[in-house]
């Protein structure tokens, strides 16, 4: 469980200096790693995170929305990833607004079966 806490520090130093134009921040966590992302960066960090050797997340397990009540940011929209080959869980969060445009993930993550709506 140690080597695991250590590799994902490694990952999240090696994302943020990856990339810092798609990372707000990369948080270590027991389980893997909680990433924070804009909106407009949410498919491009989703489509690295998926084909990287490194983190192989190419389950899209569960998107959960919370609503924090206040003015600004006022939803977190969360993603979780797994990666059966690193055994690896990565949490995407991104803040939005009542009026935000959220992109759709379904085309790097639909798998053939189409449960979202089609990614303009």
């Amino acid at each position: 469980m140690l080597s695991n806490i250590f590799s994902n520090v490694d990952a999240a130093t090696n994302l943020r200096k990856t990339l810092p134009a798609l990372v707000y921040s990369a948080t270590p966590r027991n389980d893997g790693l909680l990433i924070r992302t804009s909106a407009k960066s949410l498919r491009s960090l989703a489509l690295f995170i998926r084909h990287n050797t490194h983190f192989q997340a190419r389950t899209l397990v569960d998107i959960a929305v919370v609503d924090r009540l206040r003015p600004a940011a006022r939803f977190s929209i969360n993603y979780l990833f797994f990666s059966a080959v690193t055994n690896q869980r990565l949490l995407v969060q991104i803040f939005a607004q009542e009026t935000s445009t959220i992109p759709s993930l379904s085309v790097p993550y639909a798998n053939g079966q189409r449960y979202f709506a089609a990614a303009g």
